[in-house]
């Protein structure tokens, strides 16, 4: 009972006080006034390499010169994917004193870029010393109203189907097809190039399509369209070319983010090609004794006809005889004497030779 009669005493002495506090109250540093600072716009970061909750701190500052003054600290928030926090909800200060507190933004990472809210932070005076003053007019708010953001991030990912090693021959030309993952948060724009060109180009390699790529908008998680990079090998090669070849993604919401991918092109040396029954033409001995070899069988071939055509035409001969006289059986001795000296062969005559030949 004792209670309620105290805090009706006190509206009685607001109620009697009031006409002679408003002029104080209204007056810039009076009675009951407040102030409230937050500094910039949050802005979150939520590339997954670096996601941190954000900070925002605010000073709310008891600009009246009297009393001291009872402070309530609200928010206004109607976010879904991100959470907002106050590190301090109340404050007593006296005249001119001031406090900080934290507002945290809690969210995770890759959120899309395209997620913003407004929140609104309000400091209230609730009470003037002991005396309540909430939901009255000798009640002083501040309120700091901004804008909550989602910061743009780049990843990608440069997909070449083969990354393996190209073989060529002088002149080939080979298509290379590749397309880019956007990975990051927003739209992007996605540069292609190839990085070392200038390197290769004096190789003698040439790009019949180009060196550089771009597309523009495009979605995040989504895929670029396919690119075709044409390469010709150098028209000619002495020796074996091997060379490296560079393909770099660059986004363009991050300069420093990029995808890369590194394979050889080796072009065949000329004389390796053009090797016989695939031997080179720098193994000499090898070819000289496949060659010895070739001759060897080829002549050998030759004296095979040569006395093949020699037993036709004794036969026909000794044919066209056996009418007019009988000869004496013929002994073969147990070995045989391959006598090629047609010159002192006097049944061979020296017309035979040149008409076997007419015949081959």
């Amino acid at each position: 009972m004792a209670e309620g009669h105290g805090h009706l005493r006190s509206v009685v002495v607001l109620v009697l006080l009031i006409p002679l506090l408003m002029p104080f109250a209204s007056a810039q540093g009076g009675i009951g006034t407040i102030s409230l600072d937050c500094g910039s716009n949050p802005e979150m970061n939520v590339s997954p390499n670096e996601y941190s909750d954000v900070e925002l701190e605010c000073t709310v500052t008891n600009d009246g010169t009297i009393l001291a003054e009872s402070i309530e600290i609200i928010e206004e928030w109607d976010g879904i994917f991100v959470d907002i926090s106050l590190s301090e909800d109340s404050f007593t200060l006296d005249s001119g004193e001031e406090a900080d507190f934290i507002v945290t933004f809690s969210g995770e990472s890759r959120l899309d870029a395209t997620i913003a809210y407004e929140f609104t932070i309000s400091a209230t005076v609730t009470a003037w010393g002991p005396i309540p003053v909430e939901g009255t007019p000798l009640s002083n708010t501040a309120n700091h109203t901004g804008d909550f953001t989602i910061a743009k991030f780049g990843m990608l990912t440069l997909d070449v189907p083969d990354t393996s090693s190209r073989n060529m021959v002088t002149s080939e030309e080979i298509s290379i097809t590749f397309q880019v993952e956007n990975d990051g948060n927003a739209k992007d724009d996605i540069e292609i190039e190839v990085t070392n060109s200038n390197q290769l180009e004096m190789l003698g390699f040439v790009f019949t399509a180009g060196t550089s790529f771009v597309e523009k908008d495009v979605q995040s998680n989504g895929i670029s369209s396919q690119f075709e990079l044409i390469v010709r090998a150098p028209s000619d090669a002495a020796d074996e070319i091997r060379a490296e070849i560079t393909i770099v993604a660059t986004s363009d919401n991050e300069d420093s983010v990029s995808d890369s991918v590194r394979f050889d092109l080796i072009v065949e040396a000329e004389d390796e090609s053009s090797g016989l029954g695939g031997l080179s033409l720098e193994n000499t001995d090898d070819l000289a004794m496949y060659g010895a070899i070739g001759g060897g069988v080829l002549f050998i071939i030759f004296l095979l006809v040569i006395i093949s055509r020699i037993s036709k035409r004794n036969s026909s001969r000794n044919v066209a005889v056996e009418g007019e006289s009988e000869e004496e059986a013929i002994e073969i001795d147990d070995e045989f004497d391959l006598d090629l000296d047609f010159e002192e062969d006097e049944d061979f005559e020296s017309d035979d030779l040149d008409a076997m030949f007419d015949d081959l």
